[in-house]
């Protein structure tokens, strides 16, 4: 079963540990910095800048990819951690002025960025072939509970113990985490790594992607449908308050509800009984989360909104898993971090233009017909994707 492999891989089971406790961390900082930079700022633009601070650098996902590839990965990910904890913990000693907070953000995004392409390539060098689907699952898991409860936990660190209690907690999380991959053993990069420029390997890592069928239907169709989902991300506070009438509370729940169905999804391929293809999954989940977000459009009720909430979260649970483990085994050792690293970049790519472009269509219509948009497109792009994959060796 699954859930033994932490138990019968106790070296996958140190790494399983070490992400689940950096996500926890981060998910605790995000939160409490977000408050106090409100409470110290007073204003919007102020938060935004934060926000554009942490995302921005998730956009370097390719150019972190190729460098992933070129590195020894235990150090690599250790230096990463360690980089983090010095960036956080400069901040919860000093909280410095603004625009000192904003760039060492940044910074620490950046590092996480980085760490990302190299963490989801060792995976396939900590574990079999056979349980790499289960892997994924733990650590989906892990990052969607981190995701659900940690900014619930940061707020209430930073209401009992203020921002450098919060911050302070996030700092100890990357140094456990660094002392708990020191323990994996070293993960030399696959292959030969030549002297070639730093910006073609890069390129060649965006070749590989368009040339390769499989993986280059996987990413398109991600892209496309992460980018129609991240419409409902602007509209949902507007369906809760104005079509729903449930107000802030109501905002919070139809939120967690995909955060908990986030948490279920992973865990669902655990079951030993699962022997779905990485790409029938990906379409279930795909499909799922369609049908969730246009049925969420046409809730007469919060409950019921809740509901298929919690079902788009599963699906984006199961699309999340199925993605990780269908690169990972298509796609050779020696270039995986780089088409990680493009797979990553574009899905932050896709959530920013799925924002810009919601924000605009809720100004043309109601909250619940840009759900329904998100919905219908989401299921066009489900077909896109079958016919991408369909006719490719999975």
């Amino acid at each position: 079963m699954g859930r033994f492999l932490l138990v019968r891989n106790p070296t996958f089971g140190y790494f399983w540990v070490a992400r689940l406790v950096s996500y926890s961390g981060s998910a605790v900082t995000f939160a409490a910095l977000v408050l106090y930079v409100y409470e110290s700022e007073g204003s919007g633009v102020s938060v935004g800048l934060l926000l554009l601070a942490e995302s921005l650098p998730r956009l370097l996902g390719p150019l972190a990819g190729t460098l992933a590839d070129r590195t020894e990965g235990r150090r690599f990910m250790i230096l990463c951690d360690l980089g983090q904890a010095a960036l956080i913990g400069s901040i919860t000693l000093f909280l410095p002025p603004f625009p000192v907070l904003i760039s060492l953000v940044a910074g620490a995004s950046t590092l996480s960025t980085l760490f990302f392409p190299a963490g989801r390539s060792a995976v396939p060098d900590l574990v079999p072939d056979d349980d790499l689907t289960k892997a994924n699952a733990l650590l989906g898991s892990a990052a969607n509970l981190s995701f659900a409860l940690g900014p619930a936990a940061g707020a209430t660190l930073f209401a009992l113990i203020g921002a450098r209690g919060a911050l302070a907690f996030d700092t100890l999380t990357f140094l456990v985490s660094a002392l708990l991959l020191s323990r994996l053993p070293a993960l030399p990069p696959s292959g030969e790594v030549r002297a070639r420029a730093f910006l073609r390997e890069s390129r060649e890592g965006m070749l590989y992607v368009v040339r390769h069928r499989l993986v280059r239907g996987a990413i398109l169709g991600l892209f496309l449908g992460v980018t129609f989902l991240a419409l409902d991300g602007v509209a949902l506070v507007f369906l809760a308050r104005e079509s729903l009438g449930s107000g802030e509370a109501g905002y919070g729940l139809l939120a967690s509800a995909h955060g908990i169905g986030m948490i279920l999804g992973p865990l669902l391929l655990l079951r030993r009984s699962v022997r779905s293809t990485p790409v029938s999954i990906i379409l279930l989940g795909l499909a799922l989360e369609g049908m969730a977000t246009l049925s969420t459009g046409l809730a007469p009720f919060l409950a019921l909104a809740m509901f298929f909430r919690g079902a788009g979260g599963v699906g984006n649970g199961l699309e999340n898993v199925a993605a990780d483990t269908l690169l990972q085994k298509a796609v050779p050792r020696a270039m995986l971090g780089r088409v990680f690293g493009i797979y990553f970049g574009g899905v932050f790519l896709a959530e920013g233009l799925g924002y810009a472009v919601g924000g605009p269509l809720l100004e043309l219509i109601s909250p619940r017909a840009v759900f329904v948009v998100s919905g219908c497109g989401t299921l066009a792009t489900v077909l896109l994707v079958w016919w991408l994959l369909s006719s490719s060796p999975d």
